[in-house]
Parts: C-alpha cells; structure tokens; sequence
C-alpha cells in the first residue's frame, strides 16, 4: 500500500488530472504537492536587482524569490485538500521531483503530461520522460483529461504564477 506520494504540479490542466488521479487512487496516502520553478523564474532582470519604482530601494534576488514562492504556494495550498503538504523548489523540474521524492521517502510520484507529439519529445526531451526513465521509484503518469468543473476553478490564469 501507498503511504506517501508526490505529485508533480505545474498549474496545467495535466497536472489538475495527476492530482484528481492521485486522489482518486491512493485516497490513505499522505500527499505532497511540489511546484518546481525555473531559477530563471525568480533571478529577475539582473543580477544587481531590479528597482521597484523611482526613489526606491532595489529588490534584492532573495526577496524576489521569497515573493514568487509566497505566490506559488498560495497557489498550491489553493489545491491541496486538508492533510496534503505543499512544497516549492527551484531547479530542474524532474531532477527536483526525484530528489524531493526520494528526500520525503515517496512511494510513487504522479504527474500529468501535456501530450506533446513523438518529435517535439525526441528534440528537447521532458521532465516526465526523464523521471520515467531515471527516477528510483514507480512513475504513475496522467494524460491530459477533462476536469470537472471545481478544479477548473482552481486553475490559475494562463501565465498567471510563472
């Protein structure tokens, strides 16, 4: 039996299907939501800071990146239901899966896939085909499918939390 488990979440409607599957399928297990950002996501226009308007103080790459985490992790706790942890890295998204995952001591990490076509996977690869293949333990991956209509309201805006 399944006693904790990762899902992998990017905000898509993918990922709401991995969570609805991750719910569905392992209703015992304790769940950690994890949201991986990109460090170009959080490092800003420069690396001497960004200013936030005349006269004031710089933005320091510290406070930028406590900023986007603070608003991603309103965003997953949007998601989470009562007993789910919620967790934010930056990195490489399926490297930072599969070390959370191992970290926690997961049992399984579930995550949704976009369906990109054969061509685009064999020219830039995925996070998903790269945990399937390297990850240490079961990869339970989730097809796009349509949501029902409570977790289309959770769904942020396109572009909304990146």
């Amino acid at each position: 039996m399944l006693q904790r488990v990762i899902i992998a979440v990017d905000f898509s409607p993918a990922s709401a299907a991995a969570l609805a599957v991750a719910r569905q399928h392992c209703p015992g297990a304790k769940k950690r939501l994890l949201y991986v950002m990109k460090p170009s996501d959080v490092a800003g226009p420069s690396s001497a800071g960004a200013f936030s308007g005349a006269g004031s103080s710089p933005l320091n790459a510290k406070d930028m990146r406590h900023s986007a985490e603070d608003r991603v992790r309103a965003q997953l706790e949007a998601w989470a239901e009562a007993d789910d942890e919620v967790a934010v890295a930056i990195g490489s998204a399926p490297e930072e899966i599969s070390r959370h995952a191992e970290e926690w001591g997961a049992d399984m990490i579930v995550m949704g896939t976009r369906g990109r076509s054969q061509i685009a996977n064999m020219l830039s690869g995925s996070a998903t085909e790269w945990l399937v293949r390297n990850a240490r333990l079961p990869v339970l991956v989730v097809h796009d499918v349509p949501l029902s209509d409570s977790m289309k309201e959770k769904l942020p805006p396109e572009g909304a939390v990146n």
